[in-house]
């Protein structure tokens, strides 16, 4: 019969359990090691734009220690505000959940789509400056509204304003700038050109009778006629008046007649028939302008200065004023019926 070395056997279990627990302990000490290693880092908030169909979370993160391999839960980017993101890092063949903050944004600036980048104008045109706006849209808030510049409060957001100061009676280039903001803050801002064009030249309304004599000389010294006229700018109006304290429009070009040596009537019917009649392309300086609203009834008269200029007695608010022909056309609304020579 064998007798067993009972002690020994004991002693190899023994060796063995010991080496067994030695081996589980090394494993589990690495891989709580490994475990507590991975990491992935981000900034404070780490921001994703608003509607990004393809995000890459690894362009997100600052640093990863360890693959991520999966995204566990992911985010709403069609939602704006901080979301968690968990995804699954794998180093050394362990595998760790790990939650990330991130803040989906809106960055974009609003779209302000213009229908023309320059509006050309003829001066006394309307001029609308929505008419020239296709949209103002941001793809977050969708269509923007329009305020009032004086009415938008300090922490207002999520609409526009036109700021703009065309004068369509005066001609020249104008600027028309529109600026929006939307919901979180994005502004942005298009400007576009109004051209103002002047008007032609007013034509001279027909008159009854139409022998033009364009070249009969005026019979006095007209730059003389002219100098004085500009010399008394800024003197008063005063109904009948015919001074340099007080001139109406006849009495006006009849006073400046008068210096020069040369009588002419006293009102403004009268006038039209003093003279010659000449056309308004041939007209010079020292031609009387004789105004109205149609052919036959004169309702005003004025000194030619040349260049499409004109002195005159107005009103009792302007007195006698330099003016342009064509801007008295639009602003009075009557024409030059009759241009007389004396």
């Amino acid at each position: 019969m064998k007798i067993e070395n009972l002690p020994s056997k004991r002693k190899l279990l023994v060796v063995t359990f010991v080496l067994f627990i030695g081996l589980m302990f090394h494993y589990f000490y690495e891989y709580y090691h490994i475990y507590n290693s991975i990491d992935v880092k981000v900034s404070k908030t780490a921001m994703i734009e608003y509607g990004s169909p393809n995000y890459d979370i690894r362009e997100v993160v600052d640093d990863i220690d360890g693959d991520i391999v999966s995204i566990k839960k992911d985010i709403d980017t069609n939602v704006v505000g901080p979301q968690e993101v968990i995804v699954e890092v794998e180093k050394d063949q362990v595998i760790k959940e790990v939650s990330i903050i991130v803040e989906v944004k809106d960055t974009i600036a609003p779209e302000i789509e213009l229908k023309e980048d320059v509006i050309t104008l003829t001066e006394g045109d309307s001029f609308d400056a929505f008419n020239n706006l296709t949209s103002v849209y941001d793809k977050v808030d969708g269509d923007i509204s329009y305020q009032q510049k004086d009415e938008v409060l300090d922490d207002a957001t999520n609409y526009y304003t036109i700021e703009s100061n065309v004068d369509t009676n005066v001609p020249g280039s104008y600027q028309v700038v529109v600026k929006a903001i939307d919901k979180y803050g994005n502004t942005s801002s298009v400007t576009y050109s109004v051209e103002v064009n002047a008007k032609p030249e007013p034509v001279l309304e027909p008159t009854i009778n139409q022998n033009y004599q364009n070249n009969i000389l005026p019979s006095g010294d007209m730059n003389a006629l002219v100098q004085l006229a500009y010399s008394l700018v800024g003197s008063p109006y005063v109904a009948g008046g015919n001074t340099p304290s007080g001139f109406d429009c006849s009495g006006f070009v009849q006073y400046l007649y008068s210096q020069i040596g040369i009588s002419i009537s006293r009102s403004s019917s009268t006038q039209m028939n003093d003279g010659v009649l000449v056309s308004y392309e041939s007209a010079q300086p020292g031609d009387i302008l004789i105004w109205g609203y149609s052919a036959g009834n004169p309702t005003h008269t004025a000194i030619y200065t040349g260049n499409g200029q004109m002195v005159h007695a107005t009103n009792p608010v302007q007195g006698v004023i330099a003016s342009d022909v064509a801007a008295w056309t639009r602003g009075s609304g009557t024409h030059v019926i009759a241009v007389r020579r004396i």
